[in-house]
Order: structure tokens, then sequence, then C-alpha cells
């Protein structure tokens, strides 16, 4: 019996050490787990209740990968979409008010009618995306890339695109008023008709740019000549 005892105490000893180096080991590769992720990974719920409902407020989706999505009339109004992949999505009269989309990639994107209003696309990808009749006022869109885009007739009032580069855009018929295009590149753009009225363009590049009827920042009609609003041309 004290055998026993001795062997079955042993025993006991073991199985407690192993289960203290379980719990020890298992807390490391915890650690480590949650080190390991990036500090703009999204929330999978939010992820998954936007699949679902095509819908998620004010969620956390920094960083999804959401490229060549449907997600028409989505509501996404102050969602966090810092870093996500919209690539190619279909975002057609989707709302994204007050949404964060710094430096997201949005390039192909169709965005026609989307609602953008104070959402922040700082440093954001927006080449070749089609955002025709987009309501994108008080929008910050510095260094943003809009080469190639389609802002027909959207709506630019109040937007900040210091920086911003928009090479081969078409505007047509776009609304700039108060819109400070400070240092952004628009050569080579289609801009008939577009409003710039009380607009700031100083170092503003119109290089080979088409603004024929334009209403300029001092509510004159382009007469061929930008010079004079700080602009390049």
């Amino acid at each position: 019996m004290p055998l026993f005892s001795e062997v079955n105490n042993s025993l006991s000893g073991k199985q407690t050490m192993f289960r203290r180096l379980s719990t020890i080991t298992l807390s490391i590769l915890l650690s480590l787990t949650l080190f390991s992720l990036p500090a703009n990974a999204f929330v999978a719920t939010d992820y998954q209740k936007l699949l679902i409902t095509n819908a998620c407020v004010n969620c956390d989706l920094s960083g999804a990968d959401l490229s060549g999505r449907d997600l028409y009339g989505s509501a996404l109004n102050g969602a966090n979409l810092s870093k996500a992949n919209l690539s190619n999505a279909l975002l057609n009269d989707a709302k994204l008010e007050g949404a964060n989309l710094t430096e997201a990639n949005l390039s192909g994107a169709i965005l026609m009618g989307i609602t953008l209003s104070d959402a922040n696309l700082t440093g954001a990808n927006l080449s070749n995306a089609d955002l025709y009749n987009a309501l994108m006022s008080k929008a910050k869109l510095l260094n943003a890339n809009l080469t190639g885009a389609d802002l027909t007739q959207a709506i630019l009032s109040d937007a900040y695109l210091s920086n911003a580069l928009g090479k081969n855009a078409k505007l047509k018929g776009a609304i700039l008023s108060r819109a400070n295009l400070s240092s952004a590149d628009f050569s080579n753009s289609y801009m008939r008709n577009t409003k710039l009225s009380g607009a700031i363009l100083k170092g503003t590049k119109f290089s080979g740019t088409d603004l024929f009827n334009s209403l300029m920042p001092d509510g004159t009609t382009y007469n061929g000549d930008v010079t004079k609003f700080g602009a390049a041309q």
C-alpha cells in the first residue's frame, strides 16, 4: 500500500505540473496570436453583419477585403473602412456619410449616387472609379488618387482635395464650390460646366484640361486663363 500511495502521489504531482505547463503554454500562444494580429484588423462579427444584412453603421471593417462585392445600397454611415479593399466593388447608392476610408482601395469601384459627405478619404485610391452624381460635400480627399475617375455631376462643395491626383478625370457639371484644390493635379481632365466658385486653386494643375463654360472662383466664366487664381495651365 505505501508503494501504491507513493506512485499515486507521484502521478498526481506530474498531472498538476502538466496542467500548469499547459496553462502557461496556452497563455503564451494566445499572447503571440494577439500580438500578431494587424493593428487595423476588422471585427469579424461586423464583417458577417454587413454580408448578411447589407448594413453595418459605425462598424469596424478596417483592412477588410470586400473587393468585387455587391454592396448596392448598403448602409455604412460612420463605418471604419480604413485600408479596406473595395476595388471593383458595387456600391451604387450606398450610404457612407462620415465613414473613415483613409488609404482604402476603391479603384474601379462603381459608386454612382453614393453618399460620402464628411467622409475621410485621405490617401484613398479612387482611380477609374465611377462616382457619377456622388454626394461628397465636405469629404476629405487629401492625397487621394482620382486618376481616370468619373465624377460627372458629383457634388464636392467644401471638399478638401489638396494634393489630390486627378489626371484624366471626368468632372463635367461637378460642383466644387468652396473646395480646396491647392496643389492638386487635374491635368488633361474633362471639366466643362464645373462650378468652382469660391474654390482655392493655388498651385492646382490644369494643363490640357477642358474648362469650357466653367464657373471660376471669382464668379466669372472661364476665359482661358486660370493663372490669376494661382493655378497652373
